[in-house]
C-alpha cells in the first residue's frame, strides 16, 4: 500500500507526497518518544523512504524519533541514518495516518 498526503506550505505551495522525490523544501516538526518538546525542521530530498532534514540547535538526537509535515495528521517514524552538525539523514520506517487511527479507535471501543 502506498501512502499519500497533501501538504500546503505557508507560501501556498501544494505538494502531494508519495510519488518520486520532492525537490522543494517542506516545513516539519521533530519530536521524540517521551519528550514534551517539538523541534522545527526543514526536509529536503524527500522520498517515500528517506529524507534529508535540517534542524537548528539539536544537541542530542536519538536513533529513533518522529516527524510530521502536516500538523500531526500524519506521523512518520524515523531512524537516524547519518548526521553532520544540523543536517540529518533519516530513513522512514513507517507512516501513521493519525486521523484514520483515531476514527477507527473511537468507533470500535474495546
Amino acid at each position: 500500500m502506498r501512502w499519500f498526503f497533501t501538504y500546503q506550505s505557508q507560501r501556498g505551495n501544494v505538494l502531494k507526497i508519495g510519488l518520486g522525490m520532492i525537490e522543494r523544501s517542506m516545513d516539519g516538526l521533530l519530536f521524540f518518544h517521551g519528550g514534551r518538546d517539538v523541534h522545527a525542521c526543514i526536509a529536503y530530498n524527500f522520498t517515500e523512504d528517506s529524507a534529508r532534514l535540517h534542524s537548528d540547535g539539536l544537541v542530542l538526537l536519538p536513533i529513533n524519533f518522529y516527524v510530521t509535515f502536516d500538523k500531526f495528521r500524519t506521523i512518520g517514524r524515523c531512524r537516524l541514518a547519518w548526521r553532520y552538525r544540523d543536517e540529518i539523514g533519516v530513513v522512514f520506517e513507517r507512516w501513521v495516518d493519525v486521523r484514520a487511527d483515531t476514527v477507527s479507535s473511537d468507533s470500535n471501543p474495546a
